[in-house]
């Protein structure tokens, strides 16, 4: 049996599960007239982001409850992960302050402009809070720069809260954080509160429960039938439940379910999911999630200078506001398949020139905090 303060190898097809779920999020942001680029089950990926906070919340519960509970420095915690989701952030973030630059020197009616610059998302006030991470903190609901970071500013106020927790109350930070979420969960299914801050609270404490379970669920028998079996029926149901109107709280068990079950990687299906191309999707996870925005809506400005000198009306393409593919269902899917590529293709080489350098220097930094002698195990 495994304790909670053990060391743990990666959890090889969780990680390829957030690959997936990065995917599925970047294809939620292609929009278009054919069936499948709209309707309950394309909208419904969005629920992507609330695997990211279930998983996220085991992964950190596994890799760093224990160590701040016995007096690992807080300070050197938030370096690592400030050093592991800030920097290919703020990199987006400078990447569309290019843009929106580039955007008002053409000035009013320029280029392929949607909008004037520096206006919706690209609000100049909320460029040094966005660049913070903080936006969400101040301006829970807004879209604002890179907009899906809103997902990782409640995510550093989560690591926050949560490594308070663990110094103060030690194991008792587990009951504690399974009580806040359902709470956040009773009060996203009856109050119109901003939900951004209150779905992170409900994902993380239940990943956390997760990992206080976790010694239990790797203890009980499960042979590889009986695993193969369990993961294709919560696959099954994921399915199902993206094309209907599930309640949140339903989908965050489920995640947990699937957490619990997919990090034993007994079944044929985690089989595949440690496979290299999956791996290699895992590790890319991150990129993809932060750079698809941007990639999604160059490519279709592309297209759209492409159909203007063809006289075609590929694409509803406009800067900063809702692209649109009006191309028929295969064309749009081969249109669709290609800009995920691009995405994959940008998060790789986002990988090498800015997420495992800035790893590299916040370990460095983070090593000379604190009195441990060794890092904790990657994220």
């Amino acid at each position: 049996m495994v304790t909670p303060g053990a060391e743990r190898p990666r959890f090889v097809a969780l990680d390829s599960w957030r690959g997936i779920a990065a995917l599925a999020i970047a294809f939620r942001h292609i929009n278009g007239t054919a069936p499948f680029l709209g309707g309950q089950f394309h909208g419904n990926l969005s629920l992507a982001v609330d695997f990211f906070f279930v998983l996220s919340g085991f992964v950190i519960a596994m890799s760093y409850g224990h160590r701040l509970a016995q007096g690992f420095s807080i300070l050197r915690f938030m370096v690592l992960r400030w050093g592991r989701v800030w920097p290919l952030h703020a990199a987006m973030v400078i990447a569309y302050l290019l843009l929106e630059t580039g955007l008002w020197l053409k000035g009013p009616g320029g280029g392929l402009a949607g909008r004037e610059a520096f206006t919706g998302p690209r609000d100049p006030a909320a460029l040094l809070p966005s660049l913070l991470l903080v936006q969400t903190w101040i301006w829970p609901g807004r879209d604002l720069w890179n907009v899906q970071s809103w997902s990782i500013s409640v995510e550093i106020a989560l690591y926050i809260g949560a490594a308070m927790l663990w110094r103060g109350l030690g194991r008792g930070a587990y009951p504690v954080a399974l009580a806040l979420a359902g709470i956040a969960l009773w009060l996203l299914a009856r109050t119109s509160l901003p939900d951004q801050m209150l779905r992170g609270l409900a994902g993380f404490g239940l990943g956390m429960g997760c990992w206080r379970l976790w010694p239990r669920a790797e203890a009980f028998p499960l042979p590889r039938l009986h695993a193969t079996v369990a993961e294709i029926g919560l696959i099954a149901a994921l399915l199902l439940w993206l094309a209907a109107p599930v309640p949140l709280a339903a989908m965050d068990l489920l995640f947990a379910l699937m957490v619990l079950l997919f990090a034993r990687e007994r079944g044929l299906v985690s089989r595949l999911l440690v496979t290299a191309p999956f791996q290699l999707l895992g590790v890319l996870s991150y990129g993809i999630y932060m750079v698809h925005g941007m990639v999604n809506g160059r490519a279709l400005d592309l297209v759209q200078l492409v159909q203007r000198h063809l006289g075609t009306h590929w694409v509803d393409a406009r800067l900063g506001g809702e692209d649109l593919i009006l191309l028929p269902s295969v064309p749009a899917l081969a249109l669709a398949c290609a800009m995920l590529a691009l995405s994959v293709l940008a998060a790789w080489c986002a990988h090498l020139l800015v997420e495992r350098p800035a790893r590299d220097l916040s370990r460095r930094l983070a090593g000379r905090i604190g009195r441990q002698n060794s890092a904790p195990a990657a994220t």
